[in-house]
């Protein structure tokens, strides 16, 4: 069943008619230069004509903000980046700083009042120190290798801490969690199961309450994948899974759903790779769901627990959070992003060099329809570049495509590895002793 999602994925891709128009790609009449326009401000310019730093408006309340405001090494990476948004309110919501060979630095990101909600550190590439931060108090993750390897949370008025150590070597996870000074729960448990607690304000995992976490599974063997498509300021979350999602409905306020990077280390990893988008981008995605697993707890376990509530609503949720996981979706997911930098300003250049950059992709993932030198000399002109992501932990960072091969070898890769826990769903306890 795999190997046919994976041969689906190859047929599916868009081939462009050999037949398309010809065109004189050496047109000495055509102008591939920079230059600012009505929505773009090239603020500096680097030797070889590449942008420097750039700053993209957008109109709110009759005004001029920014949306973008970015600065680029020489090599066309990203060196920093302030991402804006213009809905409920006009704000800085997105920050990153980027090494000149694409390795995150640090990135932060803000609510719309200004306020810092979480951070990020990283060394060598890979998540250090994760801390995130809200009304009921701040959470540090910390990283061993680029995994998770524990959540400290305190409250706010330092009353109540939770620590949860992860062993990803024997699938454990341990909790200790202490209230006034006293400790008032330490458990060892699997180290992802149904059942399992969250605080969904600030991502804070917790203890589990139920006695019997056994869930029924369901094979689904289902596929889905589509061709390259062209987007413009596309939001990855909408082809990939975001690995916890929790029971409030998501109200986009901004370009990316940003509230699913705290704890989709993926989803993090391609947003703050591709934080501003002066043209279109090429995406393709494929995703395979092997089966999901169910959580029903037992009556008596239902009516105990809402007993619990009921009488110490807060101690309750120190320990084990407001929502606790019900589903487990397991399976494999792949995204493909195209992503075109130092555009030109003309419409005309532009066109053609997107143009080609699709049949640049195409060409990369099924071999077909290869660029000439002389195409490929016009597309050199700009930065393009084409990036393989999946659930697999090689693939985190992304891997650079240029060739069939690496295509090839990638999709492999993801072919002969067991599928994993794309995503955990939760429900809030309130729900559960409703009935």
């Amino acid at each position: 069943m795999q190997k046919k999602f994976y041969l689906s994925l190859l047929m599916t891709v868009l081939v462009l008619s050999s037949s398309c128009e010809k065109e004189d790609h050496n047109d000495p009449q055509t102008d591939y230069s920079i230059e600012s326009d009505s929505s773009f401000e090239l603020i500096n310019q680097h030797p070889n004509g590449w942008i420097k730093e750039g700053r993209i408006s957008s109109y709110y309340s009759g005004e001029d903000v920014p949306s973008d405001e970015f600065e680029y090494y020489e090599n066309g990476n990203i060196k920093s980046a302030k991402v804006y948004t213009t809905y409920p309110q006009q704000h800085l919501y997105m920050e990153v700083s980027r090494s000149e060979d694409n390795k995150p630095l640090w990135s932060k990101y803000y609510t719309p009042e200004g306020d810092l909600w979480f951070e990020t550190e990283y060394v060598n590439g890979f998540p250090s120190v994760k801390k995130v931060y809200s009304e009921k108090g701040t959470a540090v993750h910390t990283y061993m290798d680029g995994d998770l390897n524990s959540v400290e949370f305190s409250t706010a008025d330092n009353k109540g801490t939770s620590t949860t150590v992860y062993n990803r070597t024997v699938g454990t996870r341990k909790v200790i969690i202490t209230h006034d000074g006293e400790t008032v729960l330490e458990e060892e448990y699997k180290y992802e199961n149904f059942g399992d607690g969250v605080v969904s304000s600030n991502e804070v995992p917790l203890a589990n309450p139920f006695e019997d976490t056994e869930g029924s599974y369901r094979k689904l063997l289902e596929s889905f994948s589509h061709s390259p498509l062209w987007e413009y300021s596309a939001d990855p979350i909408e082809y990939i899974n975001p690995y916890r999602s929790y029971s409030e409905f998501y109200v986009r306020e901004s370009k990316f759903a940003t509230e699913f990077a705290v704890s989709s280390d993926l989803y993090q990893s391609i947003i703050e790779q591709y934080p501003v988008t002066e043209d279109e981008v090429l995406l393709l995605s494929s995703k395979y769901t092997e089966g999901i697993g169910t959580f029903l707890p037992p009556f008596e376990e239902r009516r105990s627990l809402k007993k619990e509530m009921e009488e110490n609503p807060s101690l309750f949720e120190l320990k084990y959070g407001n929502e606790y996981v019900e589903k487990i979706h397991f399976g494999k997911n792949i995204f493909i992003i195209g992503a075109l930098r130092n555009m030109p300003t003309g419409e005309s250049a532009a066109d053609k060099i997107k143009e080609l950059a699709q049949r640049q992709m195409n060409a990369i993932i099924n071999g077909n329809n290869q660029l000439s030198a002389e195409e490929l000399e016009i597309l050199d002109k700009v930065w393009f570049e084409v990036k393989f992501f999946s659930t697999l932990k090689m693939h985190r960072s992304g891997v650079v495509l240029t060739t069939t091969e690496d295509y090839d070898a990638a999709v492999e890769e993801v072919f002969d590895a067991e599928s994993s826990v794309i995503q955990l769903e939760y429900i809030p306890f309130d729900h559960m002793i409703s009935d």
